[in-house]
């Protein structure tokens, strides 16, 4: 039996997928970028994580009905009494006025918490120096941690993060407006972003379902409670009411499950723990959590920051190397919260293989995890007569795990170009597979395409569609009025052959000027109407691809490729050839005319990428030893607004630099 732990901390790097140097969503909750960006200052971080965290949030909820519904059991509908010591402490921080010393502020308001979080350790951490989190200082002024957490504490440990600010005016939330929740202010967004990096780290570092963290101000106070569906947000109430007392004291006395803890995660004995060290190569520093699936139960490393979580919201996948207990061997593990509305991921693998399409990953088992779903979507549902702004209609989760057979390696660190083009080959055939049984990906990334044997697996397939549905993807960050089609994935296909390219491969670009590509081609982004939107210069890239023609790569094959289908994939942003274009001669027009089309009848289609990539796979030659280079001097991306490895959206002629003409748009596709 395995001992109950509340909860382990978040999993190590040593994962099986999912590196953070490789193109992902644009979208914080998405994970990681293409580019290799330089990082944003912690600033800048905030205003953006505001930004997108603004169209979540749901307030003002009256306290009460707050504490009634998360935290309240029915058995017990009285405040309890007050104690003296909380008392003295409470009155002793208001009478310091808002003149004094933050650091005096933050040690009373740590004594008024002590007696009422009996269970629990209260500490000031307004020092904490831990920088690990993608490069910026989690340091919440005051945390509450479980008193089994040891002495060294780390914030990444903790139940509940507190940040107090000296000023009401940084308050990122009004109760005044009827019109909107949210404040537009910069030091109001200041505080709200860094209240969003805060439970962002808060739940990339333990195992939870939701999160509760409270904002306070001079006298006023606003509960928070984060899951992977949005935030509810009480409306401020004075420090020394009884609901800021009762709202510890609930806690104090709630259930792991009230808390937000993950009781699917344990605590695995010394005999489990032993095996899974010597399976999974672990130091005995390395501390384990026993995640259970179904009737299964594996272990897994848990240390450390998730090494994709941009955002407290949406799938929040992390995947392990896993040790299986039944099995007693190592498997691949995913963790994640799946849309409600989608099929699970094993049933769409166990349709696919049932149709026979390869290069697929063999799924052990997948199941959702006890009835854990987040229930942020719900309250809004019910449209309370207290609500104020416009919230985005907020989408439920399922907690979800499932295993995998194959231990696959990430697609950037293949052993050679020709292992990339067989991998990416290899991922374009079971895609063109699944369509003609009816299923559409819709989130081609360099993360979901594996090697495994030298062979490539197309994984994750939570997004994907059935082609009957028509329907326009459920509005997320992006676009939700455009259907996404064959076209667009494989041109997906298309900018992770570039991205890995140029990241990985050989070839005589210096650093300086393949950073600059990188972020202006797959960074380019901006928010419009709460929506991410791409730039424009990647289709720039498209049509133009001058940065590919005036570099030499290692492999004359791989750049041969690369211009190929680049320019083929480039003609769904051309206009139609003109007499212009033609010299004013018709029988050269009719021939350009003729040709365009042709190519975008072919573009409907995989085979004509099949057959180019085939084709070059033939040729002799190739390298043998041409891996991915992994020391350019390059900074990690993942901080700016993230574009992703989809195709670009149609948009109006003059955001796209057109005179007139029917042209498309760079806004991401995926959601």
């Amino acid at each position: 039996m395995s001992r109950q732990v509340t909860p382990p901390q978040g999993q190590s790097g040593s994962l099986a997928i999912g590196s953070t140097d490789t193109p992902m969503s644009k979208k914080q909750s998405g994970f990681e970028s293409y580019s290799s960006a330089q990082p944003m200052s912690r600033d800048e971080r905030f205003i953006e994580m505001a930004t997108e965290i603004s169209r979540y949030v749901v307030g003002p909820m009256p306290v009460s009905e707050f504490l009634d519904t998360f935290l309240r059991p029915k058995t017990q509908p009285t405040t309890q009494k007050v104690p003296s010591r909380t008392t003295d402490h409470l009155k002793a921080y208001l009478d310091a006025g808002t003149d004094s010393n933050l650091k005096d502020k933050y040690k009373e308001l740590v004594e008024v918490l002590k007696p009422i979080c009996s269970d629990f350790e209260v500490r000031n951490t307004s020092d904490n120096k831990d920088q690990t989190f993608h490069g910026y200082r989690i340091g919440p002024d005051i945390c509450v941690f479980d008193r089994g957490s040891g002495v060294d504490i780390k914030v990444t440990q903790a139940e509940i993060m507190i940040e107090h600010k000296a000023d009401k005016k940084e308050d990122p939330f009004t109760d005044e407006s009827e019109v909107s929740f949210v404040k537009e202010s910069d030091r109001g967004k200041h505080v709200l972003g860094q209240t969003t990096v805060y439970a962002t780290a808060h739940q990339a570092s333990q195992f939870r379902t939701h999160a509760f963290s409270v904002l306070v101000f001079p006298t006023d106070a606003r509960l928070l409670r984060w899951d992977r569906s949005g935030v509810i947000v009480t409306k401020a109430f004075p420090v020394n009411s009884t609901e800021f007392v009762e709202f510890f004291q609930l806690y104090n006395e709630a259930t792991p499950e009230q808390r937000g803890n993950d009781t699917s995660v344990s605590i695995p004995t010394p005999e489990n723990e032993e095996e899974a060290r010597i399976s999974l190569k672990l130091d005995s520093n390395v501390p384990l959590a026993q995640l259970s699936l179904s009737s299964e139960a594996y272990i897994v490393p848990s240390q450390g920051y998730m090494n994709n979580a941009f955002s407290p919201l949406g799938r929040s996948t992390r995947t392990f190397t896993a040790y299986s207990l039944s099995l007693q061997c190592n498997v691949f593990l995913k963790d994640s919260w799946r849309l409600d509305s989608q099929t699970p991921e094993h049933k769409i693998y166990a349709e696919l293989h049932d149709k026979g399409v390869s290069h697929l990953p063999t799924v052990l088992v997948g199941s959702d995890i006890l009835d854990q779903t987040t229930v942020t979507q719900d309250v809004l549902r019910k449209k309370p007569s207290w609500l104020k702004g416009q919230p985005k209609q907020l989408r439920k989760h399922t907690h979800y795990r499932m295993s995998l057979k194959e231990i696959a390696k990430p697609l950037s660190s293949f052993s050679s170009t020709k292992v990339l083009i067989t991998a990416i080959l290899d991922a374009i055939k079971a895609h063109s597979a699944a369509r003609e049984a009816g299923i559409l990906h819709r989130d081609i990334s360099s993360g979901n395409i594996m090697i495994h044997d030298d062979q490539g697996l197309l994984i994750d397939w939570d997004l994907s569609k059935r082609i009957a549905d028509k329907s326009a993807r459920e509005p997320e960050r992006t676009d939700p009025t455009t259907v996404q089609d064959l076209t667009d994935d494989v041109e997906s296909f298309i900018h992770v052959l570039t991205w890995v390219s140029f990241r990985y491969a050989e070839h005589d670009m210096k650093d300086g000027a393949l950073n600059n590509f990188l972020t202006s081609v797959f960074d380019d982004a901006y928010y419009e109407d709460g929506l991410a939107k791409g730039g424009r210069t990647k289709m720039n890239y498209l049509m133009s691809h001058s940065e590919l023609t005036g570099t030499r790569f290692g492999n004359p094959i791989l750049r041969a490729l690369l211009v190929e289908v680049t320019k083929t994939i480039s003609f769904r942003y051309r206009t139609e050839p003109s007499l212009e274009d033609a010299h004013n001669d018709k029988a050269t027009l009719n021939h350009l005319v003729k040709g365009h089309e042709e190519t975008l009848e072919k573009l409907k289609s995989s085979e004509w990428i099949i057959d180019k990539f085939a084709s070059a796979l033939k040729l002799p030659n190739w390298p043998a030893n041409d891996g991915a280079k992994k020391n350019r001097d390059i900074k990690k991306a993942g901080t700016r607004i993230q574009t992703q490895s989809s195709s670009l959206k149609r948009k109006s002629s003059e955001d796209a630099g057109g005179k007139g003409k029917k042209s498309r748009s760079t806004t991401s596709k995926k959601g």
